[in-house]
C-alpha cells in the first residue's frame, strides 16, 4: 500500500500527478479537503473503494464503506472526506480498487 503525495493547486492551474494505483491499495493524508482523481484506463468498469473508519458521516449513522464504480475510459474526481468518517488513526483515507491494470491515480487540495 502505497502512500500518494498531495498536489497543490492553484488558481492558474496545476497539472495533476496521477501514479499507477497499487494493487494493494493506496493512502492518502486528509485534512478534510483533498480531492482524490481516479482515471480508469482499462477497457471494463472497476470499482473504487474509500474505507470508513467510523461511523460518523455515514448515512444513517451506520459504518459503511463508500464504493463508486468508475466507467471506462472515464476519470472521476472524489471528495472531500469526512475525517471522521474516512481517516484512520494516521489522519490518512485508505483506497482499495477491484483492478489496477491501467489505472491511475492521485490527490489534490
Amino acid at each position: 500500500m502505497a502512500v500518494l503525495s498531495t498536489v497543490q493547486t492553484l488558481q492558474a492551474g496545476a497539472v495533476a500527478t496521477l501514479v499507477s494505483a497499487a494493487g494493494g491499495g493506496d493512502k492518502f493524508n486528509n485534512t478534510g479537503r483533498e480531492r482524490f482523481r481516479v482515471r480508469n484506463g482499462s477497457g471494463a468498469s472497476i470499482n473504487v473503494t474509500f474505507t470508513a473508519t467510523g461511523a460518523a458521516g455515514c448515512p444513517a449513522g451506520t459504518l459503511h464503506d463508500q464504493v463508486v464504480a468508475v466507467a471506462a475510459g472515464v476519470e472521476k474526481v472524489f471528495g472531500p472526506f469526512d475525517m471522521a468518517r474516512f481517516n484512520d488513526t494516521n489522519g490518512q483515507v485508505s483506497v482499495g480498487y477491484s483492478a489496477v491494470t491501467t489505472v491511475t491515480v492521485g490527490v489534490e487540495v
